[in-house]
Formats: structure tokens, C-alpha cells, sequence
């Protein structure tokens, strides 16, 4: 794999911060200074701050029901509660993506990094559903032109399928499936058309859902979960 998703996945940094690294001559590979398009095997050496990385030799898949208030990071400087809070005690297992503060629902967290990897990456068009509430006048009209897309500070965006479940006078309940995820792509996607999203949760990703799991309850995913995910992001299964 790319060194910089296998120094991610050794839990040196995430791999954006990795490649600043490799970039700084701070990584080495057998003895010489790595480079951003290195690849590493199983045996080869890789250095990083005068120690020898080496992979997790088990990988961890759990399924958190996450409730409103709770960051998806691994940690916060403010000391506020994080997903990963949820996890078993010496668990570093990181969240697949991020929710905002306020969205609630379906959250994966693996140490896997080549699956965590390609279950974010745009390339590989994971489905994302989400349930929102949106207030103001949406209307089927404004459905069909978030279907087709709309810009946002530049950026087009567009869902690849959106309904209208429930309405009562200026709120509607919606469901709107995802596969590029950018970041609050959904409340930004609602507010280009004038209205608002007051509520939003992940009912599906990956073709995981929370049925069953109480808000704030996480549990390991299922073989056969795994086993799905490995064949949706075309790795081979282990």
C-alpha cells in the first residue's frame, strides 16, 4: 500500500499529515528517506521518529448509534465528548467519515485503514442515506433541482435520489441518498434552495443501518457486514 495510508494506519497521523511528514524526510523505508509515491510490502521497514512501525495485527469494525452532542474526531482539545469515547477501553479504532455535532444515526469506526480509506474516498461511491427535517417550502420542484445539482461556493453537488415523506404546513420530513459526501453536503445542498435543515440523521451507510441499536449504544459489526464491506470497496476478503 501508499506509505502514507500505511503510516495512518499505524496511527502516526491521518494520512494528509502523513504525506507532510514524508515530505519533511521524516519517514524511512529500509534505511532511506521515503517518498510520497513509495509503496510498502509486508517486508519492508518503515522508520518514523527513530522506531519501527508496524501494523495493527487484528482490525476492529463497530457500528455506533451516534447520539447529538458528540464529535466525530478522535479527541478534542476542549475535552468534549467524542465518538470514540464509545469504543472499548485500548481500542483505537477512528470514525469512517464525520457527522456534524448535531446529526445523529449510523457511524462506522475501524482501525482497518485500507477499508476506512476506501469507504470515504469519492471515487468508490458509497451510499449515504439520511432522514432530515427541513423547514420553508420544499417542494418537489426543488427536490428534482437538488437531484440535478446545485453550487455551492463553487462546488457543484447533487443526490442521487431524494423524497418527500411527510409534510404539515412550512415542515417536511425528506429522505436523501449520497454518494460523493462532502462535508454537510446535505444542509448545504437544502439552504442553496432557501430552506433549512433543522434535523438529520444517517439512517444507512455502506448498506449498514442502526436497526435494532438504541441511540448512544455501539456494537461490533457481524463477518458477514465485514465481509460486504470488503466486497462494496472491492478488497479482497480476509
Amino acid at each position: 500500500m501508499r506509505i502514507n495510508r500505511f503510516l495512518a494506519l499505524c496511527k502516526v497521523a491521518s494520512r494528509r499529515k502523513a504525506e507532510e511528514l514524508i515530505v519533511a524526510g521524516k519517514v524511512r523505508i529500509n534505511g532511506r528517506i521515503a517518498v510520497l509515491t513509495d509503496e510498502v510490502s509486508d517486508s519492508d521497514r518503515v522508520e518514523f521518529a527513530g522506531k519501527i512501525l508496524t501494523p495493527p495485527a487484528e482490525y476492529d469494525y463497530f457500528l455506533l448509534n451516534k447520539p447529538a452532542g458528540v464529535l466525530s474526531s478522535v479527541g478534542d482539545d476542549r475535552g468534549r465528548k467524542s465518538v470514540v469515547d464509545f469504543l472499548p477501553k485500548g481500542c483505537k479504532a477512528a470514525p469512517v467519515g464525520r457527522l456534524d455535532l448535531d446529526t445523529t444515526g449510523v457511524l462506522l469506526l475501524t482501525n482497518d485503514g485500507e477499508l476506512l480509506y476506501r469507504l470515504t474516498h469519492p471515487s468508490f461511491g458509497i451510499r449515504k442515506i439520511y432522514r432530515a427535517g427541513v423547514t420553508g417550502d420544499f417542494t418537489q420542484e426543488l427536490a428534482d433541482q437538488i437531484k440535478k445539482g446545485v453550487t455551492v461556493d463553487g462546488v457543484e453537488m447533487k443526490a442521487e435520489a431524494i423524497a418527500i415523506n411527510t409534510r404539515r404546513n412550512r415542515y417536511c420530513e425528506i429522505t436523501i441518498t449520497l454518494v460523493e459526501g462532502r462535508k454537510r453536503e446535505v444542509k448545504e445542498m437544502i439552504k442553496a434552495v432557501g430552506c433549512r435543515v433543522v434535523s438529520l440523521t444517517r439512517i444507512s451507510f455502506a448498506n449498514i443501518t442502526c436497526s435494532g441499536l438504541e441511540t448512544g449504544a455501539i456494537r461490533r459489526l457481524t463477518g458477514p457486514e465485514v465481509a460486504a464491506l470488503y466486497r462494496l470497496t472491492k478488497l479482497s476478503e480476509k
